[in-house]
C-alpha cells in the first residue's frame, strides 16, 4: 500500500504529476490517512472492491498518491477526552498527468469527480502544475502585452462597457447603445453575459450592426471602439461563432467560460483560425466556489485554470459591489492570472461589479495599471447619458494614472463631477 498510495512530493517532481490541495473536515473518529488514500485511489485506478485487471504496472503508472496531510491546528497527542466537533485538514494528492492529458474537463473530473465509492466532502483550493503539463496548453494567444498592442493602449487601464439593459432588445437598438458608449471613449463594448445568440437578437446580426456603429463613430470623432460579442452557445457552435464573428469585424469575443466550460475556452483559444482575443466571463462561478467545504476555490478557477484554458482577459467580481468578494480572494485571482507561470502568457484581469469613477483609483491601487475595468450602469446610468458616462470613466482612469485626486480632476470635468456626486 505505501509503495503505490503515498509518496514524498520531492520524489514525484519531474515525473508527470499535478498536485491538488484540498480542504476537508472530518469527525475526530475518522481515519484521515485511510480517507485520503481511498480518495486518491478512487479518483485514479481503484474501486470500492478489488477487481481483476489491476496490475502492478497499472498501479505504478496511474494511481494517485497522497503526498501530504496537514491538520489545522496541528495536533500531536490524542486529547483525553476527545475533542468535540470536527477536525480540519489540508490534504495534498498527486495525480498522474497521463490519466487526463492536456485538457480541463477530464482534469476536473479527476480532481472533483468524487466517485461515490470513495466519496468525501472536500474543496479543491489549489493545484500545483508541472512544466510538462502546462506545456500541453497553448494558453492565452495575446496575453496582456499582445492585447494592449492589438488595442493600441500601451499603459493605462482598459475601459470595457457591458451594454445595459442586459437583454431584450434587437440589433438596431443595441447599435444605438453601442454608438453612444463609443462616443464616450470606451475601448471595448461587449454584450452582457445574459445576451447570447437569440431569436430577437441573432449574434451575427449584432456584429454587423455594432461594427457599422463603431465605424460611424470613428468617422465622427476618430475613436474606434472594439465590439466583443458573446459567442456562448451549444458546444458544437461556439468555435464557429468565433470564426464568423471575426470574419464580420468583431475585434474580440466573449465566452461564458464557467457556464460553457473552460474546455470550450480552450477550444476557441487553440483554433488557429481564431486570431482575435478572448474574454472569459465568470457567470455561474458562485455555484462552484461559495461552499467553504465543497467545490473549487475562485483563485484557482478564475485565475490559474482560466489562464490555462487560454483566456486573454478573465472577468472576476470586485470588492466594491453589493455581492463583494473577499479582498484576499479578489487579489489572489489577479495574482493567479498574472504571475509568471513557466512560458504561459498572463491573462488580463477584468474587474467588474459596482465599478464607477469614484472607486477607479482604488482598483488601480489594488492591482496596478494592467487591468480592464468592466463598467455597466455607471456608463449607461450616468445622468448625462452613456457618452458622458464613458468620458467620466476615462477621466477617472486618467486621474488614477496621473496620481491626481479625483476631486481635483473633477473641477475641470463636469462629467466626472456628476458621477462623483452620485457614486463617490
Amino acid at each position: 500500500m505505501f509503495s503505490t498510495t503515498f509518496a514524498y512530493p520531492e520524489d514525484l517532481a519531474g515525473k508527470g504529476y499535478v498536485i491538488a490541495t484540498y480542504y476537508l473536515e472530518a469527525d475526530p473518529a475518522v481515519d484521515i490517512v485511510a480517507k485520503a488514500a481511498s480518495f486518491a485511489v478512487g479518483q485514479s485506478v481503484g474501486t470500492w472492491l478489488p477487481v481483476p485487471g489491476i496490475t502492478p504496472e497499472m498501479q505504478e503508472r496511474h494511481t494517485g498518491r497522497v503526498v501530504a496531510i496537514y491538520d489545522v491546528p496541528p495536533l500531536e497527542l490524542a486529547p483525553d477526552p476527545p475533542p468535540a466537533g470536527r477536525r480540519s485538514f489540508f490534504v495534498q494528492i498527486a495525480f498522474p498527468e497521463v490519466n487526463f492529458g492536456s485538457q480541463i474537463p477530464m482534469l476536473l473530473t479527476t480532481l472533483l469527480g468524487n466517485d461515490v465509492s470513495t466519496a468525501t466532502q472536500l474543496k479543491l483550493v489549489d493545484l500545483a502544475l508541472s512544466p510538462s503539463f502546462v506545456a500541453g496548453f497553448g494558453g492565452p494567444k495575446f496575453g496582456i502585452e499582445g492585447l494592449r498592442t492589438a488595442l493600441g493602449i500601451p499603459r493605462r487601464p482598459i475601459l470595457l462597457n457591458m451594454i445595459k439593459p442586459c437583454t431584450g432588445f434587437g440589433p438596431e437598438v443595441g447599435a444605438r447603445f453601442f454608438a453612444e458608449s463609443a462616443r464616450g471613449g470606451v475601448d471595448i463594448i461587449k454584450d452582457d453575459e445574459l445576451l447570447g445568440n437569440t431569436t430577437f437578437s441573432p449574434m451575427l446580426e449584432r456584429v454587423r450592426a455594432y461594427t457599422a456603429a463603431a465605424e460611424q463613430v470613428y468617422q465622427e470623432i476618430g475613436h474606434r471602439a472594439v465590439y466583443c460579442p458573446n459567442i456562448t452557445d451549444r458546444p458544437e457552435r461556439i468555435v464557429e461563432n468565433a470564426q464568423r464573428a471575426q470574419e464580420l469585424g468583431a475585434g474580440m469575443v466573449m465566452i461564458n467560460g464557467v457556464a460553457a466550460g473552460l474546455g470550450m475556452v480552450q477550444a476557441v483559444a487553440e483554433d488557429p483560425s481564431v486570431t482575435i482575443p478572448i474574454l472569459s466571463h465568470y457567470a455561474g462561478t458562485g455555484t462552484l466556489t461559495e461552499n467553504p467545504r465543497a467545490g473549487i476555490s475562485s483563485p484557482l478557477l478564475l485565475g490559474k485554470l482560466t489562464r490555462l484554458a487560454g483566456a486573454d482577459a478573465g472577468a472576476l467580481g470586485s470588492v466594491y459591489s453589493s455581492y463583494p468578494l473577499l479582498r484576499d480572494k479578489y487579489l489572489r485571482i489577479v495574482h493567479n492570472q498574472t504571475m509568471p507561470l513557466f512560458d504561459l502568457k498572463p491573462t488580463l484581469p477584468c474587474v467588474g461589479g459596482g465599478i464607477h469613477p469614484g472607486n477607479t483609483p482604488r482598483i488601480v491601487e489594488d492591482v496596478g495599471l494592467d487591468v480592464m475595468l468592466g463598467v455597466g450602469g455607471a456608463i449607461q446610468g450616468h445622468p448625462g447619458g452613456a457618452a458622458a458616462g464613458g468620458r467620466a470613466m476615462r477621466q477617472a482612469i486618467d486621474a488614477a494614472v496621473e496620481g491626481v485626486p479625483l476631486a481635483e480632476k473633477a473641477r475641470k470635468h463636469p462629467e466626472l463631477q456628476a458621477a462623483l456626486d452620485l457614486w463617490a
